[in-house]
């Protein structure tokens, strides 16, 4: 700083400032206005941004879901729990043997509790499977109360009827009220008339033994509840499984129920 000359009767002084002064002010004014700059647009920008990655997800989320549907398309393999329901001897273990191991068991015996045997079944064109987990439930009064262990979270369920029993199909009620009450939710259910072979074999004998005393004691047919699994929506189906007849049907029909119901809830999970 210098004085300057007098003007009159006032004096004034004028300051003189250096380049490197001039530079680092200059720089020091460029710095303040980029950072009112991004001040400023740091709201915008980050509106920009939320609804960017908003918008991001939205189609992130909508690819997952075609992806899973396209995926539909393709080869799917799912697994399922599957439960056997019924009175006591109405062949709830002889339809699981025949339908998992193509056999059929000589001598009756009483399951105690539950067993357990599994068989996977394609249930697509394009080569789908579901893997079936079947619990074979004992019949007998004292194991019911046990029942809903068994059944809880199966996806699929078969009540089975000896179709020379009256008493096993009036319990086909009985079990389908006690799944739909206090079972799993949307739980596919099917209606086996087993023994339909043993109709067959009574008809033959009352033929052959027409007026004789073993007519008379030839066991009736029980009354097919077609009509009342039509109305509930049931699958029906009439089987044997002494000699197969239609035990694969059974399964199939019921696996493909059941295949669909678990696609519809992939589907609401996303």
């Amino acid at each position: 700083m210098r004085f300057c000359r007098p003007r009159g009767l006032f004096f004034g002084f004028r300051v003189v400032v250096s380049k490197p002064a001039l530079l680092l002010r200059h720089r020091l004014w460029c710095f303040i206005f980029v950072v009112i700059f991004a001040c400023s647009h740091f709201s915008a920008a980050l509106f920009v941004f939320s609804a960017a990655a908003a918008t991001a997800e939205s189609q992130l989320r909508m690819a997952n879901a075609r992806g899973l549907s396209d995926s539909f398309s393709e080869r799917l393999n799912l697994e399922a729990k599957i439960v056997l329901l019924g009175d006591s001897g109405v062949g709830k273990s002889s339809l699981a043997l025949r339908f998992c191991r193509g056999r059929f068991p000589q001598y009756h015996e009483v399951t105690i509790g539950a067993a357990f045997l599994q068989q996977t079944v394609r249930v697509d064109k394009d080569g789908s499977q579901l893997k079936l987990y079947i619990w074979d439930t004992g019949g007998q009064e004292r194991f019911r109360a046990m029942a809903p262990l068994y059944y809880r979270d199966a996806a699929g369920a078969v009540v089975v009827y000896d179709v020379a029993n009256a008493s096993s199909v009036e319990a086909v009620r009985f079990w389908v009220d006690e799944l739909k009450q206090r079972g799993p939710a949307n739980c596919c259910i099917a209606v086996a008339a087993n023994k339909s072979d043993s109709l067959e074999s009574n008809a033959t004998e009352k033929k052959e033994e027409k007026g004789s005393r073993a007519d008379a004691e030839a066991p009736e047919a029980a009354a097919p509840p077609d009509s009342y699994c039509e109305a509930e929506g049931l699958t029906f189906v009439e089987c044997s499984a002494k000699t197969g007849f239609n035990v694969g049907l059974l399964f199939e029909q019921l696996a493909k129920e059941v295949f669909e119901q678990l696609k519809q809830n992939m589907m609401a999970d996303l």
